[in-house]
Parts: structure tokens; sequence; C-alpha cells
């Protein structure tokens, strides 16, 4: 890590005539960040102070984002060249980086969703009319906002090499990026796979059996996953084809690995429920209404479920097995159950912690007892009929 000192600019300082520096918010590998306040608009913004060894790699990052308008993409306002290095005005986010993250302990459902949100980050630059891949998708490009928001910074710059060979050990056979000759920011699909896999590698780490109170998760020097026992398989299933190479189902864009984020984080999304009804809010026969926990499961996600349980696609994970463990394809290892940050998956539907709803069967008309009670009406309407007769007659 570079030595910053000759970053810190002197807070109450106004850049240009309009950005007053407030305060100092975090000192990163090559940056300094500061919060600061646009005397213009009156707004709070986040002010990002580059060193002058990195202008030119930065400026090139710039020109291939500056039209980026995303609601999962931090936004920038405004590029101020000094003569001490460059000034980037940003979106200022209030919210928890990463290593809050890994301390709220979020649900299993948020943490799909989370994923589902840098996916279309991702899908949003990828478009062929950007053509731009990340790069260097590492935990300090992501913040999530006080509306849960995912957003995501940093496109189209170095890759941070420290971090990616730290993970090359999990199911990236050694390797830290598949592509590192494509200049930053511009596309290929190896690039496309690295950012892929760079979900994969932050999902984990969300996942992963951990310490409490721990604020970064190291990569596992035996190079094997290993989940929470509250993670169902199939979300193991998931993280596993995005971070394994050699997996023979494994994701190679975000678009692929954003359709199964989605499909499970729609099948666990908490339920809320309605208080008023409009016709279209009727549930359909396929609908389900969850079964207990926290989330729901439709009728599609539990058969999805089984059918790549008996299609072996779940196969690195062993019924029997004390935690879910994997370093490769198909390949399993054995761990004691005791530790109680391990999962413990186990499958068909019950793995997964939810069970599908018997469905009643439609109840049967009893005929004979139609017709008898209809018979026994009749009579006793005539009995009334005729003593009502003999009174008035008379």
């Amino acid at each position: 890590m570079q030595n910053l000192e000759g970053l810190m600019v002197e807070t109450g300082r106004v850049i240009q005539r309009r950005y007053l520096l407030q305060h100092l918010v975090k000192q990163g590998q090559v940056c300094v960040v500061y919060q600061g306040f646009d005397q213009v608009l009156q707004r709070i913004v986040a002010i990002k102070v580059v060193p002058a060894e990195q202008v030119s790699t930065y400026r090139a990052a710039l020109r291939l984002t500056s039209q980026f308008s995303h609601p999962n993409i931090i936004g920038v306002y405004d590029v101020i060249p000094e003569s001490d290095g460059l000034y980037i005005v940003q979106e200022h986010v209030e919210g928890e980086d990463f290593a809050a993250l890994l301390l709220s302990q979020p649900t299993i459902y948020q943490i799909a969703d989370m994923g589902r949100q840098i996916c279309q980050a991702l899908m949003y630059a990828n478009t062929s009319s950007r053509k731009v891949c990340h790069g260097d998708l590492t935990p300090s490009s992501i913040l999530r906002d006080r509306r849960g928001a995912i957003r995501v910074s940093n496109f189209a710059l170095p890759s941070d090499l420290t971090y990616f060979n730290g993970w090359s050990v999990v199911g990236g056979d050694g390797v830290a990026l598949a592509d590192s000759e494509t200049p930053w920011g511009q596309m290929s699909e190896l690039r496309l796979a690295d950012d892929t896999r760079s979900i994969g590698i932050l999902l984990y780490q969300l996942l992963s059996g951990r310490p409490q109170g721990a604020t970064s998760v190291e990569p596992p020097s035996d190079g094997r996953l290993r989940f929470h026992r509250n993670v169902p398989p199939e979300l193991c299933d998931i993280v596993a084809r995005a971070l394994i190479r050699q997996h023979p189902q494994r994701f190679e864009t975000p678009d692929a690995l954003y359709a199964e984020l989605k499909a499970i984080a729609d099948a666990l999304e908490p339920y809320e429920p309605v208080t008023s009804f409009k016709s279209e809010d009727v549930m359909k026969p396929h609908q389900m209404l969850p079964t207990g926990g926290t989330g729901k499961l439709s009728a599609a996600s539990v058969m999805v479920s089984q059918e790549r349980a008996q299609s072996g696609l779940l196969s690195h994970y062993r019924p029997d097995a004390g935690l879910a463990v994997s370093d490769a394809p198909g390949r399993v290892a054995e761990a004691t159950s005791s530790d109680p940050q391990l999962v413990n998956p186990s499958f068909p539907d019950q793995a997964y912690g939810y069970t599908p709803m018997a469905q009643s069967a439609p109840r049967r008309v009893n005929m004979p007892v139609l017709i008898v009670a209809g018979l026994l009406l009749f009579a006793l309407f005539f009995v009334i009929g005729y003593f009502l007769a003999q009174m008035f007659l008379h």
C-alpha cells in the first residue's frame, strides 16, 4: 500500500470555489476519500483525492464510465484537476461498507438480493453501447445504502492483484485473473468471467462460516468452501458455480448469475400481508404462501431444487457431511459437525428448510344425503302449509 500522507488535505479547504472539504471518510490503497459539501447545489458529496501518478489511470476509467447512470452504481458529478492530483466529486452514499455488512449478518434473502443487485450494475455496464467491465470488484467497491440498495464503485480501474491472488486458491486454479492483458475496463469474454467470479467471492464471504464480530474473511488455506449452517444447498451451488473455474456448470457472465440469484431471491423474499385486495392480487393456483422460516419458496423453486439434486448439480454437497465443503466439482471433504458456524446440508425438500404446502383434495358432494335433506325440507314446509290452511279456512 502506497504512502497516502501526501494526499491528506486540510479540512475546511474549498476546491474550485465550490466544494468544501468537511472531514476524512477513509483511506484506500490508492486514494483518500472525504465528505464534502457542494456550496452551489447545497448537497453533501464524496470527494476522492487521486495522487498525481495515478491521474492518467483514473482519467481513462472516467472516460469509459462518465455517462453511467444506474441505481446500483455510484454516480460521478465532477472532475477537478489540480497541481497535486485529481479531485473526483461523487455521489455521497449513507450506508454500510462491506465490513459493516459482515458484522450485520444479513439474512439469506438479503445476501441473494445483494448479489442480484451487483449483477444488475455489471449488466448495465456490459451492454453493447457501453462494453465496460469492472475489473476490481472487491469489498472496497461495495456499499449498501439506507434503503438496502447496493451501490458499486471503482469501475474500469486496475485490479487489486493482492486480493485476487489470495482468492485464487479457492476454485481459481491458482490464477488470479483469467484476463490480465486487455486494457482496464474494456470488455472481453475472460474479463466478464473474472467479474462474475468476483461476485461469487463476495457472496461466499457473506455466506461463509466465520467468527462472531469478524469484519473481513480470509481465503481458506485449503481452498475449500465452507458455508454457514443456514445456507440452502441451492445457494451454495450457485456460489460454487460462480467461484470454481472448472465447474461443469460454471457461470461465465453476470447475466447468467443474475438469473439464478433472482430466482432464489424471489423465492426467499419475505412475505408481507396484503391489506386490500384487487382482482389481480388473487393468487393463481401455482402461487404459494410461505410455510415457515423467514421467507417463501414457490412450488416451482422446490421442483427446480429437486431436479438439481437428482441431476447431480449439487454433487459436491454431501447429505451426510458435517458441513458444505468443496474445492472442485464433485469433490467433497469430510469435516466434523461440531463447529456451530458450519453448515449441514442435506436434500431434497427438507434440505432447504422448506416443505411444499400440501394441496387439499377437492370435496365430493354426497348426493344421497343431499336428496334426503331436500325431502325433509319439502315435508316440513308441506306440514306447515297444511296447518296454516286449516286455521284460515275455519
